[in-house]
Parts: C-alpha cells; structure tokens; sequence
C-alpha cells in the first residue's frame, strides 16, 4: 500500500522570532527518519506579537520567513542536497499559523487542497483559535485521499479545563473547509499568509453554496492530526509558593515518580477518558518531559549552551521551571488513526519526541513523523466515536465579524505596542503640534 511520510512539530513561538541556530538545528534531531518525509508540517502558536498577527499580511512576513529559514536550515543539516522542498501553504487565523513544505517528487500526488480558520478567543478574535489544511492527495485505485493537519491554541490557565473542553467543541462545529485551488502549483516563493485573502472571507458572509456540505474537521472523514498548545495541565488549581520545590528536573528519566505523579493527574488523559474533548482522536506514548512552562533563566541557558539550572534554591534563576505554573504537557500531538478494526494499514507513528529548551520561549516544541497509508481512512464498531456536534450555520459571518474586531485590535496594539507604530504616533503628534503652531502665526 502506497503512505506519505509526515514530519510534523507544534511550537508555541512565544511572539518572538525562533532562533534558526537552535530550532533549525534541532527540528529533526529526535525524529529524522531514514529518508527525507513527504510533508513537513509546523503547527505554531503566537506566531508574532498581536499588533502583527491580528493586521497579517506584510507584518507577519518576517515571522513566516523565519520558519522558512529554520525549515531550510533543519533539511540542509540532516538531509541530503537533492531533499528539495516547496511551501504547499502558509495560513493563520490571529496568532495561531500553519505551514506546509511538500518534497518536490511528492508534489504531483497533490490534487488539491482546502484551508480553515476560526477563533475561540474573546469575541472570537484569533488570540486563541485554530487553523487547518486538508489536503488531497493521489492514492491507490485513482481514488483521492484527504489528510487533515490542525494547528490549535486553547484556553490557558489550570482552573480552565472546561474552557478548553469548550474551545474543542467550537473547533468541531465552526472550522469550516473551503477549497483553495491557488496553493498546490507554488514553486518557488511562500504562499500568501494574510487570512482576509482566505476563500472564507472573500465571500459574502451567508453564501455557502460553494461548500460541500459538512466540510468540517470529521466529516468527510480523512486522516487527521491535531496539534498545538492544547493547555491542559497536570493541576486544577494554580501551584502554592512552594509547590516548585518537589517538581522534577526537565533532564531526570521520565520513569522519575515525581514525573508520573505529574502524568497521573494530567487534565488531557482525564478529559479523553471521560470523552469531554478530542474525540476519536489518540496519543502516540508521551516519554518527554513537561513541555511548559520554563523559566526565564532555562531560556538564558538555552541560548548560552548552557545546561538548564538544576535548582536547589529559592533563587528564580536556580529553577528550571516558572514558578507560578505546574509543569505540565502543555503541547501534544494526537492524530485519528482511520483503520478499521481488523484491518492493518493505519497511521503509524514512527516517533513521537519533545525537542530542547529554545531560547525565545517557554513551550518546548513536540515533533511526530507518522506513516499515513494513502487510502480512505475506515472506521469501524467498537472504534472510538466521532463527536457529534453540528455544523454553525453561521460560521462564516461570526468569523468575518471577528475578523474585523481583528483588525481593530491589530491597529491598536500596532500604534501602542510596537516601535513602529509609536514612531507613527509621535510624527502625528508632531506633525499636528506643527501645523497647529503655523496656522496660529
């Protein structure tokens, strides 16, 4: 049976620009496969400073040149010299972003693709949110395959576990598949990222006639991944003082009881069993440490070469981790497996790995490569349900609305936050003293 490889990895950015010496010499150091994969996948949270995210366009250019730096880097450095690869699709809704790479001699199995976007944040605005691809691709038989790749940012915070189990249903009901026929033939430059050039917005806002009906995460059914920093936590409530006192250290073995004491209470396992969130959706075994939250002095580190603090003080700077979170596996990768029972030719990972500590953020970034097998995944009795929530009928017009609060907000943030924009205030002011003071003469 023909599969694509897949090497995908979820980074929360932390709104700064990665470093291409670290992230773009570890990108495939846990999980480089023998041959260079079919896709490469980044699935990236606060991608950029919200003044940026929030207008898009030539703002958030910067931030996706950068990942394009770190992904040509990180296939120089491990792959060999004909590993050539071309972005399939850059897209973003707010702060959350995802980006596709295609190697060349796979890039004729592509069919077409279709793209996705919504926001669970305050007003629905993209501070936290999702955006998806669904890509067809070539399979056996003539028939098309789709593969559904997902970048998501829930709620924070430990107490917000329903929030998060809510921000999931949203997802399911409102990111909504339109087709997106101008991606798959780029060769050369990244595609376009702005998300008001998306087909969901371009429309008027309750014309729905050119999507298939129920175009949403599970139906149709593909081959799906869902990835991000889902925000769950190994704690309910906030940590006391000292709480930090008994965490374990980032680089001690994952066997270390302090570590199953935090995988015991991990809020995703809980929230799965019960069938609160993620529905249908599996977790390759986690044998990495807590990805989130590290202190400012892990990052210190992390840029210096340094090994991270060991701890032993009620110094800031000794510890690790931020005091005031509850190490936890903030950032995961699950996938819906789409082989029915019985039958083999279901997604295989190959491995499943946490990456160093980076020096611009608090998140650790998690890589998966996964064999998808190119035929239509099957579900059978006894598979896990699929979640049944509905379709929003409204979805394109709550998007577009947010989408313009968005705007507002980017503006904002851009004039009050950013160098840029208080550079634009100052010469207004000026420029309006300046006037004022000539016509009073």
């Amino acid at each position: 049976m023909a599969t694509i490889t897949a090497h995908v990895t979820t980074f929360n950015c932390g709104r700064e620009l990665p470093s291409v010496s670290h992230l773009g010499a570890e990108l495939f150091s846990n999980s480089a496969p023998s041959i260079p994969p079919d896709l490469i996948v980044l699935c990236l949270q606060e991608i950029a400073p919200i003044g940026y995210a929030f207008l898009g366009g030539s703002f958030l250019a910067p931030y996706f040149s950068r990942i394009s730096d770190i992904v040509q880097h990180a296939v120089s450095k491990h792959f060999e010299s004909n590993a050539d690869y071309h972005p399939l699709l850059v897209r973003n809704a707010g702060l959350t972003a995802l980006m596709v790479y295609v190697r060349s001699d796979a890039k004729d199995r592509i069919q077409w693709t279709e793209t996705a976007g919504v926001g669970v944040g305050v007003y629905e605005m993209g501070n936290k949110g999702a955006v998806g691809a669904r890509i067809g691709f070539a399979g056996d038989n003539d028939e098309t395959v789709p593969v559904t790749f997902v970048s998501a940012h829930l709620a924070p915070k430990e107490e917000e576990c329903e929030r998060r189990n809510a921000d999931w249903q949203s997802i399911c009901e409102a990111l909504v598949f339109t087709r997106d026929d101008n991606n798959t033939n780029n060769n050369s430059t990244l595609p376009q990222n702005a998300e008001d050039s998306q087909p969901l917005l371009s429309r008027d806002a309750d014309n729905t006639t050119s999507i298939s009906s129920k175009a949403t995460l599970f139906s149709p059914l593909s081959h799906i991944f869902f990835a991000g920093d889902l925000n769950y936590r190994t704690a309910d409530t906030s940590p006391s003082p000292s709480a930090h006192k008994i965490w374990p250290h980032p680089t001690s073995d994952p066997s270390h009881p302090s570590y199953r004491d935090l995988w015991a209470s991990d809020q995703l396992n809980r929230e799965l069993r019960n069938k609160k969130t993620l529905h249908a959706l599996t977790e390759a075994p986690v044998t990495f440490p807590p990805t989130y939250k590290y202190s400012t002095a892990a990052k210190k580190a992390a840029a210096e070469g340094k090994p991270l603090p060991a701890g032993g003080t009620d110094e800031q700077s000794a510890w690790p981790w931020a005091k005031h979170r509850v190490p936890s596996w903030c950032d995961r990768i699950l996938f819906l497996g789409g082989s029915a029972k019985g039958k083999s030719g279901g997604v295989e990972v190959q491995s499943y790995d946490a990456l160093s500590v980076q020096p611009t953020s608090d998140h650790r970034p998690v890589t998966m490569v996964a064999a998808i097998p190119l035929r239509k995944p099957e579900l059978a009795a006894g598979d896990a349900e699929l979640p049944s929530f509905a379709m929003r009928k409204d979805w394109a017009e709550r998007r577009a609305t947010a989408r313009r609060y968005e705007v507002l907000v980017g503006i904002a943030s851009y004039l009050a936050l950013t160098w840029e924009g208080e550079a634009v205030l100052a010469a207004t002011v000026v420029g309006i003293l300046g006037g004022y003071l000539l016509l009073s003469s």
